[in-house]
C-alpha cells in the first residue's frame, strides 16, 4: 500500500488519442474561452496558409494542444498583434543593419520611418542584443566589486 491510489500518468497521455476524441461535440465542447479562440484562431491562419487543407483543423488543435502541454498551468502575458508586429519590425531592421550593411539612411525608405526612429531602433536593439551576448573577457558587473 506504499503506492498511490490514482498515480499521476498526465505525462503519458498520447496526444494522437486526445486529438481523436476532439471530434466529440462534448470534448470539443469543453475547449471554450481563451482555449476555443486560440483553435479558432489557428485554424483560421492555418486554413489560409495551406489553401483549405482539411487538415487545418486537427493541426490547430494539435498546435494548441502542445501549447498548453508545454506551457499549461502558467500565468502568461501574449502581446497584442501592433505590439507584437512592431517587436518583429524591430528586429527585422536591426538585421538587416547589422548583418546585410544596409544603412539607415536606406532603412528609412525601405520600413518607412523617420530617421531619429531607425536610429533609435538600432540603439534599442543594440542594447537588447549586448544583454543577451556572453561577457567573453569578464567585465560583467559582478567582476567589479
Amino acid at each position: 500500500m506504499s503506492g498511490e491510489l490514482f498515480p499521476d500518468d498526465s505525462d503519458e497521455l498520447d496526444s494522437a488519442k486526445v486529438l481523436a476524441h476532439m471530434k466529440d461535440p462534448t470534448v470539443l465542447a469543453r475547449w471554450e474561452g481563451v482555449l476555443g479562440d486560440m483553435v479558432r484562431v489557428a485554424e483560421a491562419e492555418l486554413r489560409k496558409a495551406l489553401n483549405n487543407d482539411p487538415r487545418s483543423t486537427e493541426l490547430a488543435q494539435l498546435v494548441i494542444y502542445t501549447v498548453c502541454e508545454h506551457l499549461g498551468g502558467g500565468v502568461m502575458y501574449l502581446p497584442s498583434g501592433a505590439r507584437l508586429k512592431r517587436a518583429m519590425r524591430d528586429a527585422d531592421l536591426y538585421r538587416d543593419w547589422r548583418d546585410h550593411g544596409i544603412k539607415p539612411a536606406d532603412l528609412v525608405g525601405k520600413y518607412k520611418l523617420s530617421s531619429p526612429t531607425v536610429y533609435d531602433i538600432i540603439t534599442r536593439q543594440r542594447a537588447l542584443h549586448r544583454k543577451n551576448e556572453p561577457d567573453l573577457f569578464g567585465f560583467g558587473e559582478d567582476t567589479l566589486h
